[in-house]
């Protein structure tokens, strides 16, 4: 019976020591990430914001360390927060060579977003919303993912007036032959059908047929005619493909 008192009372000093005094102990010296305005125990805590060279990522995050996982070899927690920035809502967990996400939930300005992600010379503005049903990286990669991707009011800000492309969804899964991310679009002024491939070899493939819906703008129309010609149906092809580093 002592040891059982004594076993559940060292876990509970354990988990009540302090996130700031942790990562101020562990922190890799000059390291490029930082976390900022640590509050709360390593267990269950806070922070007011993530940067990573000096660039701020996300703020207001909250955690919930998650022990069962450990026994799987896993740290993982519930997080929570995004401040104005963006949203997010989910499990997270790390694994020796993998990173995982599950049933994870972002939402925010599209903008914002990109430059979160160091994208911000991207013309385009609207509002994300993704829904991440699983995702693992390893060693960097995507290794699997899975679940829908959203824009809403998305459009295009290089033109002297921002050109409005409609609403977009990619249903994501993966297969033997690499994530594919299927397009569709419900509403807007422009219709996209086709995919997108991340492939094994970190090579990625896009096709798309876009084509405009009626009461699409002028601005619209000479930008797909600048594609090309249309096939047939009136669908302007979009082909590339390149390969991550």
């Amino acid at each position: 019976m002592l040891w059982a008192v004594g076993t559940v009372f060292v876990l509970t000093l354990v988990a009540n020591i302090p996130a700031a005094l942790l990562y101020a102990a562990f922190k890799p010296k000059d390291s490029p990430l930082q976390l900022h305005g640590l509050q709360g125990p390593w267990a269950a805590g806070q922070l007011s914001g993530i940067s990573l060279n000096r660039r701020l990522l996300m703020q207001d995050l909250h955690w919930q360390f998650q022990p069962w996982w450990l026994p799987l070899g896993r740290v993982a927690g519930h997080i929570e927060g995004g401040g104005e920035m963006a949203t997010l809502q989910g499990g997270l967990s790390l694994s020796p060579g993998a990173l995982r996400l599950r049933d994870f939930r972002i939402a925010g300005s599209v903008k914002r977003l990109a430059g979160m992600a160091n994208l911000s010379y991207l013309p385009l503005d609207g509002q994300l919303g993704a829904d991440i049903e699983t995702l693992v990286l390893k060693q960097g990669f995507v290794d699997e993912l899975r679940g829908q991707l959203n824009l809403s009011g998305l459009a295009w800000t290089l033109a002297r007036e921002p050109m409005l492309l409609g609403d977009f969804q990619f249903d994501v899964t993966t297969t033997a032959d690499g994530v594919i991310a299927t397009a569709s679009s419900p509403s807007g002024p422009l219709e996209a059908l086709g995919d997108a491939r991340l492939l094994p070899d970190r090579s990625w493939q896009l096709k798309l047929r876009l084509k405009p819906r009626p009461g699409a703008s002028e601005t619209l129309l000479n930008y797909l005619r600048s594609l090309g010609a249309p096939d047939a149906e009136g669908y302007y092809p979009v082909r590339q493909q390149g390969k991550l580093s």
